[in-house]
């Protein structure tokens, strides 16, 4: 049983911690960050609401199968990998493309944009899985 302060510290932090692991993904072909590590800020988030609101909160609340988001992390990931061979290139050769939009201006389009992404959804899909897979009590 938890307390009144963490489930409300809690359901403060989830929101924000969510959002910090988007910022690192987005982040991360240029700067510090990537798929990796913010995939394991958004499994973080959601293993903290698995430890103070417990594991029915968390199947209500999510009633999503995690291996799904594993496999199409993987395939998303794989998928960028071999497309650069497609066009000609070393397998997982980045390439980019600027876009200049009206009233946005120029936004930089980047494949390993795609594979951080594909590599977010394994690490959180698996941890994910695994923690539900050792929470359970049947």
């Amino acid at each position: 049983m938890t307390t009144l302060i963490a489930k409300t510290v809690t359901k403060a932090c989830v929101p924000i911690t969510i959002l910090f692991s988007i910022s690192l993904l987005l982040a991360g072909h240029n700067n510090p960050g990537g798929g990796f590590i913010g995939g394991v800020m958004f499994a973080s988030a959601i293993s903290l609401m698995y430890v103070v609101f417990g594991l029915k909160y968390i199947r209500s609340a999510f009633k999503h199968q995690w291996e799904k988001w594993f496999a199409l992390g993987l395939i998303l990931a794989a998928s960028t990998g071999f497309g650069a061979i497609l066009f000609g290139h070393n397998f997982l050769r980045s390439s980019f493309m600027i876009l200049d939009l009206p009233f946005v201006g120029e936004i930089e389009l980047v494949s390993a944009a795609l594979f951080d992404t594909g590599v977010y959804l394994v690490v959180l899909g698996s941890i994910l899985h695994i923690f539900k897979s050792t929470g359970d009590d049947e």
